[in-house]
C-alpha cells in the first residue's frame, strides 16, 4: 500500500463520506473507490459496508483504520527525526508558485530575500495553484505562493489581490464576445470558476470553448493579432506591452471580480531554523491585512 492510501484510509474514517475525503484530498470520487476496493482486495476484508445511512466500517476496517494512523505518526515522526541530521540541506527550500506569480513578483522578492538571509537557497517548482496546494499538503514543497482561495490545514499570508480583465485587441461591446475566438490559457480551477461564474451571468449560457494558447502571455500576443479574446486576472503593476484594451469584469452590484494571491505554508510540518526565517520575511515585506480585499 502507499502512503496516500494509508491517508485514505485513515481520512474515510474520520469521515465517511466518499465526496467529502475526495474534496480534502483533490482527488475524484471514483479514483477513491477504485482504491479502497484495491485495498479490501489486498487485504481479503471489507472494509466498509454500504447502508442507507451513508459507510459504516467494519470491524476488520476499523482495525485497519487504527493501524493507518498509527503508520501515518509513525512516518511523519521518521521524516521530522531524520531532518535533525539534514544540517547542510536545512536552509534549502523549496518554493511552489504559480506561473503568473514567478513570471511578474518572485524574482523581486527572492534576490530581497537572498541579501538579507544568504544562506538561504531556493528551488523553484511552476505549477498552477491546486496542484500546488496539494502539494503543500503531500510535503513535496516547502512554501507556496498560489492564486486563490483554497481550503484545508494550512497557514496563509495575504500578499495581494488582481483584478479580472476582458482583454482584447480593441474596444468592443460585451454583446460583441458572443462572435468572438475565446482564447483558453493554462490556470487553476479557482480561477476557471471566478471567470465562469462572470460569464454566465453576463449571457445566462455556458462558456464557449475555445482556442488553446498554452501559457497566458500566449494568449495575450495571439489577441494582439486580432485572433480573439480572453479573460484573465491582472496585477496592479501589469505591463501592457502589447497595447491591449483591458476592460474590467464585473458583479451585478458594479463591485470588480478580485482574486486574493497567498504565500501558504504548512500547519503540521516541523520548521527548520531557514523556513522560520523565510517565513518571517514574507510576512515583513509582502502580508496585507486581509480587510484590504
Amino acid at each position: 500500500m502507499k502512503d496516500s492510501d494509508w491517508e485514505f484510509l485513515y481520512e474515510l474514517y474520520k469521515n465517511p463520506n466518499m465526496s467529502k475525503v475526495a474534496s480534502l484530498l483533490y482527488v475524484t470520487q471514483p479514483s477513491l473507490t477504485k482504491r479502497l476496493q484495491y485495498m479490501e482486495s489486498e487485504f481479503q476484508v471489507a472494509i466498509v459496508n454500504r447502508t442507507p445511512k451513508g459507510l459504516e466500517f467494519t470491524p476488520e476496517g476499523e482495525y485497519l483504520a487504527e493501524r493507518a494512523k498509527l503508520y501515518l505518526d509513525f512516518m511523519k515522526e521518521t521524516k521530522e527525526g531524520l531532518d535533525l541530521y539534514k544540517v547542510n540541506t536545512e536552509y534549502i527550500i523549496t518554493i511552489g508558485t504559480s506561473y503568473t506569480y514567478s513570471k511578474f513578483k518572485l524574482p523581486d522578492v527572492l534576490v530581497k530575500c537572498s541579501k538579507e538571509h544568504p544562506d538561504i537557497k531556493f528551488q523553484v517548482i511552476n505549477d498552477q495553484s491546486n496542484n500546488l496546494f496539494r502539494k503543500l499538503l503531500e510535503d513535496t514543497i516547502d512554501v507556496a505562493f498560489i492564486s486563490g482561495d483554497y481550503d484545508g490545514s494550512v497557514n496563509r499570508v495575504l500578499i495581494g489581490s488582481s483584478d479580472a480583465y476582458l482583454v482584447t485587441k480593441e474596444p468592443v461591446e460585451l454583446k460583441d464576445l458572443l462572435k468572438m475566438q475565446r482564447i483558453e490559457y493554462s490556470t487553476n480551477d479557482r480561477t476557471k470558476e471566478l471567470l465562469r461564474g462572470w460569464w454566465e451571468r453576463q449571457f445566462n449560457k455556458e462558456e464557449p470553448a475555445g482556442m488553446a494558447a498554452g501559457f497566458i502571455d500566449v494568449a495575450w500576443q495571439l489577441i494582439s493579432k486580432g485572433l480573439g479574446y480572453t479573460c484573465c486576472f491582472l496585477p496592479e503593476d501589469f505591463e501592457n506591452e502589447y497595447n491591449l484594451c483591458l476592460t474590467p469584469l464585473l458583479n451585478a452590484d458594479g463591485t470588480k471580480i478580485k482574486r486574493n494571491t497567498w504565500f501558504i505554508y504548512s500547519k503540521n510540518k516541523r520548521l527548520s531554523k531557514g523556513l522560520v526565517e523565510f517565513i518571517g520575511f514574507i510576512e515583513k515585506e509582502l502580508s496585507l491585512p486581509k480587510d484590504n480585499v
